[in-house]
């Protein structure tokens, strides 16, 4: 019975709050944190690899998402906790735990998107205090990695989409349909390429020390420094209700 009561609370709870929730969605590698994911893996004993691989996708011989299959079969009998224990080495930009308090002060549901692994992405939004994330599922038995992947994609539903394994659009969509929230009242921020297209489509998109000119052309707003600087860009227009609502 209390069960119930608290999911019905909970419902006529989001139901008010639906009209004034904001979404801001924000990349991990490259964005909250001062490195990457891949460059992890690469140090437990797979840089040739790695190299190899990236340079198959730059030359376009494989799509995003065959990247991303590839690289979770280099982890095959790898401990989960040594890759965890590489990954937790990187660090966050200054200001990145500071910054998402402050979004969710203004009434933010923020979601961290990444197409690195959810055991991963989890760990950093837990230290920020995001409140969900959107990523790939690597799948780990007896904490042992499988070298299987399960991917949310996306990329099918998404008329030119480079095919990446989290297709950040449908990311974009997907919490915008569950929290109810339009696309006027939504933010994105990345760095690269397989940010654009999110950053594109939200009504702010935001380049964070962009890594291409591609992703810095399709952005709203382009910021190089830490946190504190984009907060204190973007803080006059979130405060504007005519800019965003």
């Amino acid at each position: 019975m209390n069960h119930v009561f608290r999911n019905s609370a909970f419902t006529m709870v989001m139901e008010i709050l639906s009209n004034s929730l904001r979404l801001a969605l924000i990349d991990m590698d490259g964005t909250l944190l001062n490195g990457r994911s891949i460059n992890a893996i690469a140090k437990l004993g797979f840089e040739r690899e790695i190299r190899e691989i990236r340079r198959a996708f730059s030359e376009g011989k494989i799509w995003a998402y065959e990247m991303s299959l590839k690289i979770a079969k280099l982890l095959k009998g790898t401990l989960a906790s040594k890759l965890i224990e590489e990954f937790d080495k990187i660090p966050l930009v200054r200001g990145a735990k500071e910054f998402i308090e402050w979004l969710r002060l203004k009434n933010f549901v923020v979601i961290i998107v990444s197409d690195s692994y959810t055991i991963l992405v989890e760990r950093i939004a837990r230290k920020v205090g995001a409140d969900e994330v959107y990523a790939n599922t690597l799948h780990v038995v007896n904490g042992v990695i499988t070298g299987k992947l399960s991917m949310p994609t996306g990329w099918q539903l998404v008329k030119g989409c480079m095919r990446k394994s989290v297709c950040k659009l449908n990311a974009l969509l997907k919490y915008m349909a569950k929290y109810n929230i339009p696309i006027g009242r939504t933010l994105a921020i990345g760095d690269s390429n397989i940010d654009i297209c999110m950053i594109k489509y939200a009504k702010l998109g935001v380049a964070f020390n962009p890594k291409s000119y591609e992703v810095a052309q399709v952005a709203d707003i382009v910021v190089k420094g830490d946190f504190y600087d984009l907060k204190r860009t973007l803080e006059p227009l979130i405060e504007n209700p005519e800019i965003f609502p």
